[in-house]
């Protein structure tokens, strides 16, 4: 709906609804659209912000690499941009790392911290599964890229009980990506090899909730629960019966998870 301009990057975003705001941080494969099914939640009592990242959705592409502190300047200039002192923040997979970096080194800019199927850095185990998606990505082949990179992202269950609806996403993805867009998948994947925040958790203010999924296969169990024991005081839950893209498996659960505590206030009450 709008964009603001970054170092000679147009970088799209949204801006839904009214209240205390909530930025969202996508996954590497998603974008600003990828949240359309959950705006009437998202947005009924918080501004919602949705943000594309560098190289991502309706965002600006470059011809070089870089790390994530890309995109952590990325938000800063972002919550710059609105005249926004501080956000709540939601992030997913690769979102949730830059999530990570701006709550850990701008503890001052954060209200309340979502990690969603996310991890503290990349382990060998993420490492090999991202140069498995560059190689994908390298052949500019839809099918190629959706054999290789879609099918561990969702708990064998979901796989199996929604096939037809993944099969179609297939020949979406197909029909719409094109080299440009395989190739910015590429430079996102790359932007986490080096990964790793362990040394500056610790650092995070925010009252924070890191959401894992029995079923991840991307960023395993353990890693989520070594991520929730790096963050002082963080809460930690597990949707069961899903896998990595938590989000679409149990949206239910997932919704109610963010916003339950995002908007929950805890002021005034007392345990007797």
């Amino acid at each position: 709906m709008a964009t603001f301009e970054f170092e000679g990057v147009t970088v799209y975003y949204e801006d839904h609804g009214a209240g205390e705001p909530l930025l969202v941080l996508n996954g590497i494969f998603m974008s600003c659209a990828s949240w359309q099914a959950f705006l009437p939640a998202f947005s009924a009592h918080n501004r919602l912000l949705l943000l594309d990242l560098v190289d991502q959705g309706q965002s600006g592409k470059v011809d070089r690499h870089y790390s994530q502190q890309l995109q952590e300047d990325v938000v800063i200039a972002f919550l710059d941009h609105l005249g926004l002192d501080r956000t709540s923040i939601c992030g997913v997979s690769y979102g949730g790392e830059v999530a990570m970096r701006v709550a850990a080194r701008h503890p001052d800019r954060v209200t309340k911290l979502v990690l969603s199927n996310t991890t503290a850095y990349t382990s060998q185990w993420l490492r090999a599964i991202g140069h498995s998606w560059e190689y994908a990505l390298a052949t500019h082949d839809g099918h190629v890229f959706f054999a290789t990179c879609i099918p561990t992202v969702y708990s064998p269950q979901f796989y199996e009980a929604n096939h037809e609806w993944i099969a179609a996403r297939e020949d979406l993805f197909v029909r719409v990506f094109t080299p440009a867009v395989y190739d910015a998948f590429a430079r996102l994947t790359r932007s986490a090899e080096n990964h790793d925040e362990r040394g500056r958790l610790e650092a995070i203010t925010a009252p924070t909730l890191v959401i894992s999924a029995e079923y991840d296969y991307i960023t395993p169990l353990p890693n989520q629960l070594e991520l929730a024991a790096y963050i002082p005081g963080a809460a930690h839950v597990v949707i069961q019966g899903a896998g990595h893209a938590a989000m679409y498996e149990k949206p239910t659960e997932f919704t109610s998870l963010v916003l339950g505590f995002i908007n929950h206030q805890t002021t005034g009450i007392v345990i007797a």
